[in-house]
């Protein structure tokens, strides 16, 4: 796993670079956390101007989702190479993640509330694939409640009710 992580640090960099955005990335230790048990890979900020950080999080992270779900599907031939357990990297950048984070968990304990309150589903706001997989995640080992996503992309969303 080490390897793999290594390699998409490698690759990460070399895309920042190619877009313009050089940048050093970071293998972050001890970032894993309720929502993502995966290795982070942190993009250094140091070097990226105001705007070019900007564009890389406008519209609630989009580049930087577009940019992990790329990195993780350049991997997968190495990854069923290896025959490796892997979890799929997340990329950070300016702690956006973090914080999103932050926000899921809490969203995700006031929908929780309300559907063990009134016995009935919650469907919560439009969310990204990658902001719906972590939340799918969150509820995982919940004994009481399930998630499911229903509707079509851009307006997928997520749906916790009671389980069956």
């Amino acid at each position: 796993m080490e390897k793999i992580v290594t390699q998409a640090q490698v690759w990460l960099e070399q895309l920042l670079n190619l877009m313009g955005f050089p940048s050093s990335v970071a293998i972050a230790a001890g970032k894993e956390n309720t929502l993502t048990m995966g290795p982070w890979l942190v993009i250094d900020e140091k070097g990226l101007s105001p705007e070019q950080i900007e564009r890389l999080l406008a519209e609630n992270g989009l580049a930087l989702d577009a940019i992990q779900y790329l990195l993780n599907a350049s991997l997968r031939p190495a990854v069923v190479e290896s025959s490796v357990n892997f979890t799929p990297i997340t990329v950070e950048l300016a702690e956006f993640r973090s914080r999103r984070q932050l926000e899921l968990i809490s969203l995700s304990e006031t929908a929780a509330q309300r559907v063990r309150e009134t016995h009935e589903p919650v469907e919560m706001a439009d969310m990204t694939a990658a902001d719906r997989r972590q939340v799918h995640s969150f509820f995982e080992g919940s004994q009481d409640l399930e998630t499911e996503s229903q509707g079509y992309e851009p307006h997928r969303r997520l749906v916790i009710r009671p389980r069956r």
